[in-house]
């Protein structure tokens, strides 16, 4: 399990009612550091973690997870949480406390810094197009439903080319979702 006194290590907590009743110091840092004023203590304390996820399926993994935890066996997987500028691997536990409360640890494992990807920048002017980003790999969904990385998308798509980007909604690729999915099923065994 990852460690939750690491003091660089991001940590939420939601109650019986998945509500999040709990952001610890590094996540308003790290919220801070990537524009993420919508996500800070202030904002998200209290509310249905689930409602921050938009992509049904996504909801589904988020739930199957999160029951495995409060039966006792934590879950534990890497995901994406890539900046404009770079991209970062972390990885995630997610285990039971007491009384239905479920803590969430992400720890970073890796980062590299890239040339900066506009679309990805929150203070990007967006338009009411949607792009389509795999919330465990970053990969994104072009019109035949291939996932490519996120450069190769801009270029595919041309979005250099407008004055506005899309704004950006989140789903799961097919490989994401499988290895997901294993690993809240070897969680259960």
């Amino acid at each position: 399990m990852l460690n939750p006194s690491n003091p660089l290590a991001l940590i939420y907590r939601i109650n019986a009612q998945d509500r999040i009743t709990y952001v610890n110091p590094a996540w308003s840092d790290f919220a801070r550091a990537n524009q993420g004023e919508a996500v800070m203590p202030e904002q998200v304390l209290g509310l249905s973690l689930l409602e921050f996820v938009d992509d049904p399926t996504v909801q589904q993994l988020y739930g199957a997870m999160i029951k495995r935890a409060r039966a006792g066996r934590p879950v534990r997987f890497k995901y994406r949480c890539d900046a404009p500028d770079r991209r970062r691997t972390f990885e995630m536990d997610i285990r039971q406390l007491d009384n239905g409360e479920v803590e969430f640890i992400s720890a970073l494992r890796h980062e590299e810094v890239r040339p900066a990807v506009t679309v990805l920048r929150a203070g990007a002017p967006h338009d009411n197009r949607l792009l389509r980003v795999c919330s465990w790999c970053q990969q994104v969904a072009l019109p035949d439903y291939t996932w490519v990385p996120v450069e190769v998308a801009v270029q595919r798509l041309g979005l250099l080319e407008n004055e506005t980007f899309p704004r950006l909604t989140h789903g799961i690729c097919q490989p994401c979702r499988d290895n997901l999915e294993k690993a809240v099923i070897k969680a259960t065994e």
